[in-house]
């Protein structure tokens, strides 16, 4: 089984709100590898591999943040309460939202639940989970729109940016994170990590399933 990724190069990626498309998190911390490991082509080998991966007793506990629509909530609360996974709600980013954080504690547990968080990561909803660190937190912070808008006042029209306040995902990398985002409609996953076996593809095959062959896309940064 053959899986493409691709290198990015850390300074070429904006975590923080901007005109370009951004990553739906915020990350405090250094990291020195991204990796994309790219479905577009072949999507039904996502979960043998990362289920496969995971399954792997140094990796735990593993934690995961999503966030999920309200209407989601009863169903996964019926998945953690069957599969015996720790869980609690925060408030969401939007009113019809809850974040809520996991703790995985074995592979069993991962396989039951990784199909929700990739599902949810192909709705265009946020889906984040790390190897034996809690890094994610949520914060208030305030944003600004990068584009301004016309408001009349008192027959006066002029040009301003919008500003928020928002209950913002953070994950707090440290020197050994390692963390996964499960990337716009489950095209991709991304890696964030500074563990050196994700310097290179000839490091990274020796820690993922021995089937699993990784090939180098053509995407090159300028």
């Amino acid at each position: 089984m053959k899986v493409e990724i691709d290198y990015f190069p850390p300074e070429k990626v904006k975590s923080a709100p901007s005109s370009e498309p951004t990553y739906p998190f915020e990350i405090d911390g250094d990291f020195k590898y991204i990796i994309d490991f790219s479905f577009f082509l072949e999507r039904d080998i996502h979960e043998e591999l990362f289920c496969n991966w995971m399954n792997n007793s140094d990796y735990y506990p593993i934690y995961s943040l999503a966030e999920i629509y309200d209407f989601q909530q009863a169903e996964y609360e019926e998945l953690f309460k069957m599969q015996n996974i720790e869980f609690n709600y925060m408030k969401g980013s939007r009113k019809d939202t809850f974040f809520v954080k996991a703790i995985i504690r074995s592979p069993q547990q991962f396989k039951g639940y990784y199909p929700y968080l990739y599902r949810n990561g192909s709705m265009l909803n946020l889906s984040l989970w790390s190897l034996k660190q809690d890094v994610f937190r949520l914060e208030e912070r305030e944003y600004e729109s990068p584009y301004p808008v016309k408001r009349t006042k008192k027959n006066r029209t002029r040009l301003v940016k919008l500003k928020w306040i928002a209950n913002t995902p953070i994950a707090t990398l440290t020197e050994s994170s390692t963390m996964f985002w499960v990337g716009d409609d489950g095209d991709y996953i991304t890696a964030f990590s500074n563990d050196e076996h994700f310097s290179t593809i000839v490091s990274l095959q020796k820690i993922i399933p021995e089937k699993v062959e990784l090939v180098t896309g053509d995407y090159e940064w300028e």
